[in-house]
C-alpha cells in the first residue's frame, strides 16, 4: 500500500463536508491540499513532542485518580463511559489548547457538555438531524452546530490571545500548528519506533513517504481555516474514540482477571522507586500493548471504511479482466464486487477457522514469543550452516530465495511445529 499510494490517495466525494471550516480538515481534504496540510501536521505528532506532553498526561490522570478514589472510598457505582471522556477531554484540552478544564469537579463544564451533544449516538435524535430543517433543530434544542460553534468560537478566542500575547510560549498541538512555517522538515524522532513497532516500516516505506509529502517550503503554511479544521477533529476525534477504547478495555479486564493480573504485574515492574512510569518505557510495556491492540480488534471505535474506497485514475489498469478485480474498481462496481466477495470472511465463516475469535486474548506477547526464541536459534543455525557451505565454496547466491527458505522454516517450526 505505500508503494502503490499514487493509485488511491483521495477520498470518495460521498459524504464530503461541505462547510468552509470542517471541509478543509484532513480527511477531508485531497491532491495538493492534503498533501500539504498532511506533511504539516504529521510532524505535530512525533515521540519527541509526546514526550514534551507526557508530564501534562500525568497531572490530569492524578486527578482523574483522585476523583475515582471518591467513589470508590464510597463504594459508589460509577459510569466508566462518562468518567473516561471527562478525563479525554482533559487531556485533549490540556495538551492541544493548554486549557485546564477541571471536569472531574465542575460536571456541567461546557467542553464535555458540547462534545457529548456532538456524540449523542440516540436513535430518535439522529433521525431528526436528517430528517427536520436546521431552524427546527434549534428550536428543539437537537441541532449539534451550536457545540461546534462553541468549539470553534473557543478556538479561535485562544488562537487571538496567542497572537497578542507571541512572547509567551505554549508547548501543545495549536501552537505547533501556528509555528509551522517557522519549524523545521524534521518529520521523525528516532525514538519514534516504539510507537511504530507495530507498523511495517522500514527504511523504503519511510523513504516513499518522505518523498510523498516532500513539499516546497514557501508552501508550508496552513490557512486559518485550516487550524481551526485540525484542531476540531484532533478534539472530537480523540476525545470520543480514547473514552470508548478506554470503557471497553476496563470491561474486558473485568471479565477477564487473568489478564488484569499480569498486565498489573507489568505495570507494576515498571515503576521506579519515586512511584513513576518513564515515558519510553511506558511506550515498550509489550503486554500492554497487547491489551490495547486486542481491544481494538473486539471494539474498534471507527469503522468509516466507505471514506476511502476509490481510488485515483492514474495507473488505472485498462485490461479487461484486470481492471474488474478489487483494488481497481470504483464507485458502484466496488461496493457490488466487495458486497459479494465480503461474504468469505463473515463471523460464521471466520469460526470455523478461527473458533476464538471473539474471545479476549492478547495472544502476540513477549513471553510467548520468547518461547519460540529458542526455535528460531535452531532455524538460524541450519541458515548459518547452509550459508557457510556457499562461503567455504566461494559461490554466489541467491538471497531471495534463501531467506525465503528461511523464513518458511521459521514460520513451519514456530507456528506449526514442522520442521
Amino acid at each position: 500500500m505505500v508503494k502503490d499510494f499514487h493509485l488511491f490517495p483521495d477520498r470518495t466525494t460521498f459524504g464530503r463536508n461541505s462547510d468552509a471550516i470542517m471541509s478543509r480538515n484532513l480527511a477531508q481534504l485531497t491532491g495538493d491540499d492534503w498533501k500539504r496540510v498532511r506533511s504539516i501536521v504529521s510532524p505535530t505528532f512525533t515521540s519527541g513532542k509526546m514526550k514534551k506532553m507526557y508530564p501534562r498526561i500525568k497531572e490530569c490522570l492524578t486527578d482523574f485518580m483522585n476523583h475515582l478514589e471518591g467513589f470508590a472510598a464510597k463504594k459508589e457505582e460509577v459510569n466508566v463511559k462518562d468518567l473516561y471522556g471527562n478525563y479525554t477531554m482533559d487531556v485533549i484540552a490540556t495538551c492541544a489548547f493548554a486549557t485546564k478544564t477541571d471536569v472531574h469537579k465542575a460536571l456541567d463544564n461546557p467542553f464535555v457538555v458540547n462534545a457529548r451533544i456532538t456524540f449523542n449516538t440516540n436513535p430518535v435524535r439522529r433521525i431528526a438531524q436528517m430528517m427536520l430543517p436546521g431552524f427546527v433543530l434549534r428550536r428543539l434544542g437537537l441541532s449539534t452546530s451550536t457545540a461546534r460553534d462553541f468549539f470553534l468560537g473557543s478556538i479561535r478566542q485562544i488562537l487571538s490571545n496567542r497572537r497578542q500575547n507571541q512572547n509567551q510560549k505554549y508547548n501543545d498541538f495549536l501552537q505547533l500548528l501556528i509555528d509551522v512555517e517557522k519549524a523545521n522538515d524534521i518529520t521523525r524522532d528516532e525514538n519514534d519506533i516504539n510507537e511504530s513497532h507495530h507498523v511495517n516500516e522500514g527504511e523504503e516505506e519511510l523513504a516513499v513517504e518522505r518523498k510523498a509529502l516532500n513539499i516546497n517550503v514557501v508552501n508550508k503554511h496552513l490557512t486559518e481555516n485550516e487550524i481551526l479544521a485540525q484542531a476540531m477533529v484532533f478534539l472530537l476525534a480523540g476525545y470520543e474514540t480514547t473514552g470508548t477504547l478506554l470503557s471497553f478495555c476496563t470491561y474486558e479486564l473485568a471479565l477477564n482477571p487473568h489478564v488484569q493480573e499480569i498486565l498489573h504485574k507489568e505495570v507494576n515492574s515498571a515503576i521506579d522507586s519515586n512511584g513513576e512510569i518513564d515515558y519510553d518505557l511506558l511506550s515498550r510495556l509489550p503486554y500492554l500493548d497487547s491489551v490495547i491492540s486486542e481491544t481494538l480488534r473486539l471494539h474498534s471505535p471507527a469503522q468509516h471504511f466507505h471514506l476511502f474506497p476509490d481510488r485515483t485514475k492514474f495507473g488505472r489498469s485498462s485490461d479487461a479482466i484486470g481492471s474488474r478485480n478489487l483494488v481497481q474498481l470504483t464507485g458502484d462496481d466496488w461496493k457490488r464486487v466487495r458486497s459479494i466477495v465480503s461474504p468469505t470472511f463473515t463471523s460464521g465463516k471466520m469460526k470455523k477457522m478461527y473458533p476464538r475469535i471473539k474471545e479476549f486474548s492478547p495472544t502476540f506477547t513477549s513471553g510467548k514469543m520468547k518461547k519460540m526464541y529458542p526455535r528460531i536459534k535452531e532455524c538460524l543455525t541450519d541458515f548459518m550452516n547452509h550459508l557457510e557451505g556457499f562461503a567455504a565454496k566461494k559461490e554466489e547466491v541467491n538471497v531471495k530465495d534463501l531467506y525465503g527458505n528461511y523464513t518458511m522454516d521459521v514460520i513451519a517450526t514456530c507456528a506449526f511445529a514442522t520442521k
